[in-house]
């Protein structure tokens, strides 16, 4: 069932393409990884991980005139992703400043140490958990989660995905030295593609009948080509999502500002 809805959702973005200057190019993504997570690169562009300060995105425009590009990055993505999967109540708030309250043991962090939070945090989920944040109550429940997967993984030989259940294999796991904190972040990879899926798909059926693409997927963000005439999408986009999304808009893919909800483009 889920390779029913994966394969229509990513044909959708290939067909669709993404303007520029020099015509429509067209994207290309492998959906068979070990974690499901799909790379994306045609004729040795990688999509997924375009530079954003030499220029090489001021090429990519919107097809229609007048029209502009619109991106929805997931905020603080994995962590809520991860909230999902242990049942622990984040703030609907900035997670950052939320996790650099207890880091830094006060009630006001500065906008430094709002940026040493956010780095703290990514370094914590996707190398370990050091013993000085243990007391951290998410922190804590997730280093038991970790260990409650390796223990499933290495009793069973295969570990599930939390939304759809798949099932990832030790045989097609070819790191002969997986630790836990891996096997975890194979299976944030795992659900966090699980969950845009479906999110795509819902956001594809809204645009069926309208002008407006959904034209490049990129893990935690999504870039839409927006027709002049359909900027009443942009709030259908935003709850569709989901989860906290912070949006751009521009007149081509490198020069992008915020998008204040209040105001129309």
């Amino acid at each position: 069932e889920y390779n029913k809805t994966i394969i229509p959702v990513f044909r959708k973005i290939e067909n669709t393409g993404i303007a520029t200057n020099n015509g429509i190019e067209y994207t290309k993504y492998n959906l068979w990884t070990t974690t499901g997570r799909p790379s994306n690169s045609f004729n040795g562009i990688n999509y997924a991980a375009l530079n954003k300060d030499d220029g090489s995105r001021e090429k990519y425009i919107s097809r229609f005139d007048k029209g502009k590009l619109v991106e929805f990055d997931f905020d603080a993505y994995h962590i809520r992703l991860i909230a999902q999967m242990i049942n622990y109540d984040l703030p609907k708030t900035s997670i950052h400043t939320y996790l650099g309250k207890q880091y830094f043991g006060k009630d006001i962090i500065t906008k430094d140490e709002y940026n040493e939070s956010k780095s703290i945090t990514f370094k914590i989920l996707y190398g370990g958990i050091p013993k000085e944040f243990e007391n951290i109550p998410f922190f804590s429940e997730v280093k038991s989660y970790i260990f409650k997967l390796w223990d499933i993984y290495k009793s069973k030989g295969y570990i599930e995905t939390p939304k759809i259940k798949r099932k990832v294999f030790a045989t097609n796991l070819k790191d002969r030295n997986l630790k836990p904190q891996t096997l975890f972040n194979y299976i944030i990879q795992g659900y966090e593609t699980e969950q845009n899926v479906f999110i795509m798909k819902s956001i594809q059926e809204e645009l069926k009948h309208l002008q407006t693409k959904l034209i490049l997927y990129t893990y935690d963000a999504l870039l839409f080509d927006l027709h002049p005439d359909e900027t009443h999408l942009l709030k259908i986009i935003k709850n569709k999502m989901l989860f906290p999304v912070k949006c751009k808009t521009g007149h081509n893919y490198n020069n992008m500002e915020s998008y204040d909800f209040e105001h129309i483009i």
